[in-house]
């Protein structure tokens, strides 16, 4: 099974909680309380961030579903095929196919087609 539908099985068997929207609410609340009463900001707050931040969800310590599904997008590809002479011969070469029944059907049936190479 491809690793995409594994990663979909693991999300539909424990989908990942996100916060509520009161709890947000309820954030934003005691920033301005607070900012009323004092003038420094809470922990973990940035002065350039506005307040219509603080109302959408924060995945921060949590996976999205939607991220853990694109990791796998970004792997790096391409690094499969490492030519070695031996390994090709060992696996593809005439006295590979010498030694299994099905290796010599693949030989009578290059043979009976004319291939000039029958195998590595």
């Amino acid at each position: 099974m491809p690793r995409i539908l594994n990663q979909i099985v693991q999300l539909l068997a424990r989908p990942p909680t996100l916060p509520r929207p009161s709890s947000a609410v309820s954030a934003l609340a005691q920033l301005h309380r607070t900012s009323l009463q004092r003038t420094t900001l809470l922990p973990f707050t940035s002065p350039f961030q506005s307040s219509s931040a603080l109302l959408a969800p924060s995945f921060v310590g949590q996976p999205s579903a939607l991220l853990q599904l694109t990791q796998v997008r970004w792997a790096a590809r391409g690094t499969e095929y490492q030519p070695s002479q031996r390994v090709r011969k060992r696996r593809h070469g005439f006295l590979a196919r010498k030694r299994s029944l099905h290796g010599h059907k693949i030989l009578a049936r290059r043979r009976a087609k004319g291939r000039k190479f029958l195998s590595h």
